[in-house]
């Protein structure tokens, strides 16, 4: 039988395990952004009538603009936000696949704050864009100093902040997200996965969307 070795695969890309998050019997699985609640009955029902219903239309494909989807996630953002300013995709990991397919490639780079979430070398790797893992503060903390001085020397084409920061859970200031804004040539990625996650407090102190900095920034 043929095995991978003996397939034409990029010399970059020979000999890489696939990746696969830990599935342990644990009473909270935050790695895998799973609910620690059971559904609830009601909403359970609801769920079934309402594929039930959307199941006549199956033999049609559904709305490849995810309008309904996209007018929602406005919705919830705030900030006056249209449905053209979201952009939808299968789950972040497919919005990072994107970003990197069109954003780096051979000969350009990504830089993100190590240690920080395993996916982003593996989607960059795959994309054939070079992984640069700079260092944190202590206490896995990310000032705007660091930062910067980080994008000046590596000079990426792609920066990636993930805030709270998986796996440490540290919040990512605004300042630090403001400062990286200005010191990058290229795009900056926040990803905010796990922000919902986040106390409300220590939210609207330190770690507040980078939705609320952008739009109150543009609103001054």
């Amino acid at each position: 039988m043929t095995s991978l070795d003996d397939l034409p695969i990029r010399d970059d890309l020979r000999g890489k395990a696939p990746y696969g998050a830990p599935q342990k019997h644990v009473p909270v699985a935050l790695n895998v952004n799973e609910n620690t609640h059971p559904i609830p009955e009601d909403v359970a029902h609801d769920i079934v009538a309402r594929v039930a219903a959307a199941i006549i239309g199956l033999n049609r494909y559904p709305d490849r603009e995810f309008t309904d989807l996209r007018t929602a996630l406005a919705d919830y953002l705030g900030h006056d936000l249209a449905p053209e300013h979201i952009w939808a995709a299968n789950g972040s990991n497919e919005v990072l696949q994107h970003v990197l397919q069109a954003f780096g490639g051979p000969g350009r780079t990504a830089l993100g704050f190590g240690p920080t979430y395993s996916m982003y070398g593996l989607i960059a790797d795959g994309t054939g864009t070079a992984w640069i893992a700079a260092d944190r503060d202590a206490d896995f903390e990310l000032a705007p100093e660091t930062a910067v001085a980080a994008i000046r020397r590596h000079d990426p084409d792609i920066v990636l902040l993930c805030s709270p920061n998986n796996p440490t859970g540290t919040p990512l200031p605004p300042e630090t997200v403001a400062a990286v804004a200005d010191a990058a040539r290229g795009v900056v990625v926040v990803d905010e996965a796990y922000h919902e996650f986040a106390a409300p407090g220590r939210r609207a102190r330190s770690n507040c969307s980078a939705v609320d900095r952008v739009c109150s920034s543009r609103a001054r």
